[in-house]
């Protein structure tokens, strides 16, 4: 019984990988397009407003910057939520991560 318990244990954490990468993989598919049609269509979008009579440039000038830093955000986004996802972490943190799943099983 002790042995089926532990690989159910094991199945549960594989799936819980495997779909926490499945969402990232995801989530980086999202982005590359998202960033695709903001690239593609950025002249269009700021023609839009110009079209509609949208006359303050500072206005303009602020949507131009946001079409170029939401994608550098949400890019260094990702690569945080990937080093973490993927384990890259540096040495320090696993260590302390160890020691605080032993510390919290201790009790």
């Amino acid at each position: 019984m002790a042995m089926d318990r532990d690989n159910l244990d094991i199945y549960i954490r594989a799936k819980k990988r495997v779909d926490t990468l499945k969402n990232f993989y995801a989530h980086i598919a999202v982005y590359l397009v998202m960033n695709v049609l903001l690239f593609v269509f950025k002249g269009r979008i700021v023609s839009f407003f110009v079209d509609k009579g949208v006359e303050d440039q500072g206005f303009l000038n602020w949507m131009e910057w946001n079409m170029v830093f939401i994608p550098i955000v949400w890019g260094v986004v990702l690569l945080v939520a990937g080093i973490y996802i993927l384990k890259l972490k540096p040495g320090f943190i696993e260590k302390w991560e160890e020691k605080q799943l032993r510390k919290y099983t201790e009790e």
